[in-house]
């Protein structure tokens, strides 16, 4: 193999500055998203007026009260991650908290600012607006009718039902205490008001179909139903087994109404009026379903294209009616891009028939929630779920968009009772995603026997090997919180190169996920157990904003015919489980096909040193995990090899003290007077010349004094080299590259994060081209 033909490539790459070690770029539309968010959040910050607010006058709705527009643009702009603390904050909220309880859509409003707050001093007068909202309910004959612009004598309405309602369920996030009953009242009243084709009109009686108020009722439907479930699956807490598993009382009425979004023109992110005021109310339907799609459309992205190219040059949207002033109108836009973007930590597998997968509709909610609090110091995490049924009849291009489309979330959940029989389109994106570094979590509700068997022989088919049983040591009882009764959640595990990817409980825990018994007793555990499996999943890095799709390579369509010349590389074959990470070089190789457009070929050869065969690759690659030994005489052919050009990458798989000892060995014999030494970094293997930008930081992961696991960190890069004739022949790393460049380093494996790893790889085979 030569290189002379790849260099010429390389050479026009250098010259033009192009370096493939860059981090990828984000997709255009997550960085227009991020963009029209920056500019909505300085126009509302440019027209706060004196004494802080945003009053205009009698707007009527939401504005027609004191504290209306003030109440909604605070609430934006926390949404879009402006600081509490900050004098447009702060000089708002001293605004607010003067206004008493008046009218339903401020009162409402302003407990939901509170909440997002989260200043202790709020919370009486959070308490005080729980108390006002359960007052003001207006009752016919006994029978809810919703809520009406003030307290008392005023007709319900959907409108302003649904604002106090959310002012109640933030509430009660915040810690405000609200009787069952309310809520139980509040789900009767949803599924009173519904029409039989499945559309809710303004009023109760009101039949005539109206979208914002269809997605205000489903709202009203995911809220109440969640907090009226309390002690309504029957489940025994001490086994974690539900009598009632899957019973909803609500769940025919959500159906109706997701199939009336689904018929005709039912949908739309421009009605006559009232869009922003609308597209709000989409994009709570869609975050609290958890459902991608709404109507079979994509709503968060479609939504997003449509806000980027209508926002005005100064930041704003303005519409007609509600949305008639700008302030308005762009809170509610600012409210649907911040909340629509917020990260996927989870996506919750549909498969089988009807709510098969779904036995616990709020399980996932809860685990995302303590994940948010407990693991990522509060920042703001998603769940959704993912039809896997939509895949029957896809080709595999289709498959591949949708593993790439999954990748957006780190862990897959699948449950049920049944045995999960995939169909093998199915069973195809979920290999492909678990290859693709995703982690999958089942776990047989209700310690289904069928499910767990049904799963096992799921992954043998796939992968060709059997769960096994996960020791009391492994990081999955620690990583978070140490499990002490480990002997009440047998886990079982697959593993892929050096990491955990798939784990399964067959004893039950999504009932007390779905309890959200977060605090005490075998709920408590349940919850810490579903903490270090996302610490371990996850190494503690959160999942990227919605929208950043992964583009999953199609290996078949790569390999095609190569020219003379190209690039093949062999891992060499030694004693101390040399290929923890059989896929690292693979994933290298395209990602320098694709960034750089090098002929190089996918397959990775292996190859001993001690054969004449080494002489056929010029790049070589060593990964091991465990001691080994060479004499003198078996490095010879090494030795010739990497004299006559050649050049051998190797790293320590999670920085194991075995390899790296024995590599050290290896490293030191092979040229008299020349050993490993660190290489500088001011040297050409991290310049801009070679890179396209210069390497000077790195992520990676390191231990702490007092810690169970490392901790990822930025660094400077530390590779080591042995130079022969000032050249470097040999490029070390102490710490992990392959099984980062697999994707799937675990939580307690020592090296570096998948963006570093690439970075410094690729550097390493420009080195060698360049040579």
């Amino acid at each position: 193999m030569f290189k002379r033909c790849l260099f010429a490539v390389v050479g026009i790459i250098v010259v033009s500055g192009a370096g493939v070690a860059q981090e990828r770029p984000k997709e255009e539309l997550v960085d227009q998203v991020q963009q029209s968010i920056e500019k909505a959040k300085r126009f509302l910050r440019a027209q706060q007026r004196q004494g802080g607010h945003w009053e205009a006058g009698n707007l009527g709705g939401i504005v027609g009260t004191q504290g209306g527009p003030t109440c909604l643009a605070l609430l934006a702009l926390l949404t879009a991650g402006e600081n509490p603390k900050s004098d447009v904050i702060q000089n708002g909220l001293a605004y607010i908290r003067q206004i008493p309880p008046a009218g339903t859509y401020v009162v409402g409003l302003q407990t939901m600012v509170f909440a997002e707050v989260r200043d202790p001093k709020d919370m009486p007068l959070i308490q005080r607006n729980v108390d006002w909202l359960v007052r003001a309910m207006a009752f016919q004959g006994g029978q809810l009718t919703g809520w009406g612009y003030g307290a008392q004598g005023f007709t319900g309405d959907n409108s302003n039902s649904q604002y106090a309602l959310l002012g109640l369920h933030a509430g009660k996030q915040a810690g405000a205490r609200i009787q069952l009953d309310v809520w139980r009242v509040i789900r009767d009243f949803y599924i009173k008001s519904q029409s039989n084709e499945g559309s809710w009109g303004y009023t109760f009686g009101d039949r005539q179909a109206r979208l914002t108020m269809t997605t205000a009722g489903l709202c009203g439907l995911f809220i109440s139903g969640m907090e009226a479930r309390e002690n309504q699956q029957g489940l025994n807490k001490d086994t974690g087994v539900a009598k009632n598993c899957g019973a909803y009382i609500e769940n025919d009425a959500i159906a109706k109404g997701m199939r009336w979004l689904s018929r005709g023109q039912n949908f739309t992110f421009n009605p006559a009026d009232y869009k922003y005021y609308n597209m709000y109310g989409i994009e709570r339907t869609g975050r609290m379903s958890g459902q991608r799609f709404l109507a079979d459309r994509d709503w968060y992205r479609e939504g997003c294209l449509d806000l980027v190219k209508s926002q005005g040059e100064d930041g704003s949207w303005s519409g007609r009616g509600l949305d008639g002033w700008s302030a308005v109108s762009t809170a509610f836009a600012l409210l649907f891009l911040s909340k629509g973007r917020t990260p996927i930590l989870i996506s919750k597998i549909a498969w089988g028939r009807d709510q098969e997968w779904n036995r616990k509709h709020h399980d996932m909610k809860y685990v995302v929630d303590y994940a948010s609090r407990e693991l990522f110091k509060g920042m703001p995490l998603a769940w959704q779920i993912h039809d896997a049924r939509k895949m029957d009849g896809a080709n595999r291009q289709k498959v591949l968009a949708e593993v790439g489309d999954l990748l957006q979330s780190p862990i897959v959940f699948i449950s049920g009772h049944e045995r999960p029989n995939l169909t093998a389109l199915q069973k195809e994106m979920l290999k492909q995603y678990i290859e693709e570094g995703g982690f999958v979590l089942a776990e047989a509700c209700c310690g289904s026997a069928a499910f767990a068997d049904g799963f096992r022989a799921l992954m043998q088919e796939l992968f060709e090997k059997e769960m096994t049983p996960v020791p009391a040591d492994h990081a999955i009882y620690r990583a978070h919180a140490v499990i002490g009764a480990v002997d009440k959640f047998p886990l079982e595990r697959l593993d892929l190169s050096c990491k955990t990817v798939v784990i399964l409980s067959p004893k039950p825990l999504s009932g007390w996920w779905e309890d959200n018994l977060h605090n005490a007793g075998m709920g408590q555990q349940a919850f810490r157990l579903a903490g270090n499996i996302i610490a371990y999943a996850t190494n503690m890095e959160p999942p990227k904003p919605r929208l950043t799709r992964t583009e999953v390579a199609d290996e078949k369509a790569m390999n095609i015919s190569l020219p003379r010349g190209y690039l093949k590389v062999a891992q060499i074959r030694h004693e101390g489980d040399w290929q923890p990470a059989p896929a690292a070089m693979k994933n290298l190789m395209i990602h320098l096909r694709k960034e750089a457009k090098l002929d190089v070929a996918l397959q990775t050869d292996t190859v001993s040193i001690t054969q004449p065969a080494l002489f056929s690759y010029k790049f070589l690659y060593m990964h091991g995990r465990k001691r080994f030994q060479y004499g003198d005489a078996d490095l010879k052919n090494l030795r010739a090899n990497l004299q006559t050009g050649g050049l051998l990458l190797a790293d320590a798989c999670c920085g194991s003290k075995e390899f790296d000892a024995s590599f050290r060995e290896m490293a030191n014999k092979l040229f008299p007077g020349a050993k490993l030494e660190t290489i500088p970094l001011n040297d050409e293997l991290y310049g801009k010349d070679l890179n396209g930008t210069e390497i000077r930081q790195v992520k990676c992961r390191l231990p702490q004094e007092g810690a169970t696991t490392p901790k990822l960190q930025t660094v400077a890069p530390s590779l080591e080299g042995v130079q022969w004739k000032g050249r470097w022949v040999v490029i070390y790393s102490k710490y992990d590259l392959g099984c980062a460049l697999e994707k799937r380093p675990s939580s307690d494996c020592v090296g570096h994060d998948y963006d570093s790893a690439l970075r410094l790889g690729s550097a390493a085979v420009m080195y060698y081209l360049k040579k």
